[in-house]
């Protein structure tokens, strides 16, 4: 006899719940019919068993699952899947894809989005890709099979052009809107900070204390709109001020991000090709006085960098980074920085696409969620012992 408690995978590793674990487990194998109508679910111990959690989890999970019609249990038999789920509720299912677990970054999108989806009467199914199309194309294929009324996604960057997204968009089959950030120019929805107005902000910040020589630094990964857009903020300011600005520096494998794990490690053993090819800019003759960072994860090299050329920040070198992310709190210097409402974008993106499923049928909207510029103490003053011949 197949061991159903099997079908059920969790990881302690992730930020979501166990309870909100098992239970998302339990609505795929359902709703997808896996498990059929009248399926006896496994027991209460052999649950506890096999995942190696508390049975108060579990119960919890069972609970949540009963309320929504989805099992029965029958005294004396066990724990059954209902026979008939109530139509209302194969409606009001929302299925969250992101790359990553762990971050608060990431923490605050879901959870601002779960927020108003509760709210709505709507539930989320949430899925992690690691940032690998391939996993995504499976997920999404999932949630198609689960049912779901629409989708929030966080994309993975990826140059194919026959993902499963892209046609899932282009035929229109179920509402989608991108969370944070969009690729190309995809015909739905798509909740954005405001990376214009953040790049500029933060370039005139550095500007204003008196930089000239000041770079944007990035990963190759300038076709994601919100870097292009940091990047075109960089440019803005810099023309307005009548300086030029420089070509983006580009550091890392072409459409390969770095994610807050990798970043962290390669901070805390102080070793990566990101490091030595900053450290190889911060000696040049010629080198930038100010740095701003596509994000706080870039901005970890730069510090680490700078240390190792004996350059000290901000004294030597002032640098802005961009996210404000809870990573930044483990630097032995608070971080310069822009902060998002990330919160507010996952509460957004969630009521774009519930407006969506209910009947709205207008042009694609692009939302803007504003920022805010953080200085603590990684920018001051221009260092007036930098010659800044050519």
């Amino acid at each position: 006899m197949h061991n159903k408690a099997k079908d059920i995978v969790i990881s302690r590793d992730s930020i979501i719940p166990l309870h909100q674990q098992v239970l998302n487990q339990l609505r795929h194998l359902i709703l997808s019919g896996v498990w059929k109508p009248g399926t006896r679910l496994p027991s209460e111990t052999e649950l506890q068993r096999h995942l190696g959690i508390s049975r108060g989890t579990i119960r919890q999970a069972l609970s949540r699952a009963e309320a929504e019609g989805l099992i029965e249990r029958v005294p004396g038999k066990g724990t059954f899947v209902a026979v008939t789920v109530p139509a209302k509720e194969t409606r009001g299912f929302i299925g969250y894809i992101t790359s990553d677990f762990m971050s608060e970054f990431q923490r605050q999108l879901l959870q601002g989005a779960e927020s108003t989806a509760r709210e709505r009467g709507y539930r989320i199914l949430f899925c992690n890709s690691n940032g690998d199309v391939r996993e995504e194309d499976r997920l999404l294929q999932q949630l198609i099979a689960d049912r779901v009324d629409g989708i929030l996604i966080w994309p993975s960057l990826s140059e194919t052009s026959h993902r499963v997204l892209f046609r899932l968009v282009q035929e229109g089959r179920l509402p989608v809107v991108f969370v944070d950030r969009t690729l190309d120019s995809f015909p739905c929805d798509c909740v954005l900070s405001d990376n214009f107005g953040g790049g500029y902000t933060a370039t005139k910040h550095l500007i204003d204390l008196g930089h000239s020589r000041i770079v944007f630094l990035s990963r190759p990964v300038l076709r994601l709109i919100p870097v292009a857009e940091r990047y075109e903020g960089y440019r803005q300011a810099m023309l307005e001020a009548g300086l030029q600005p420089h070509p983006p520096f580009l550091v890392g494998m072409p459409d390969r991000e770095l994610g807050p794990q990798e970043a962290l490690q390669a901070y805390r053993q102080g070793t990566s090709d990101e490091i030595r090819h900053i450290e190889a800019v911060l000696k040049q003759p010629q080198r930038p006085t100010a740095i701003f960072a596509m994000n706080d994860l870039m901005a970890l090299q730069v510090l680490r960098a700078a240390e190792h050329v004996g350059l000290s920040v901000p004294e030597d070198l002032s640098l802005v980074g961009f996210d404000d992310m809870d990573i930044i709190t483990q630097l032995g210097i608070p971080l310069t920085t822009v902060a998002q409402d990330t919160f507010a974008m996952g509460q957004r993106a969630a009521e774009l696409l519930i407006e969506r499923i209910e009947g709205y049928q207008g042009p694609a909207r692009r939302e803007v969620i504003a920022t805010r510029l953080q200085v603590r103490e990684t920018t001051s003053t221009f260092p007036k012992d930098v010659s800044m011949s050519a």
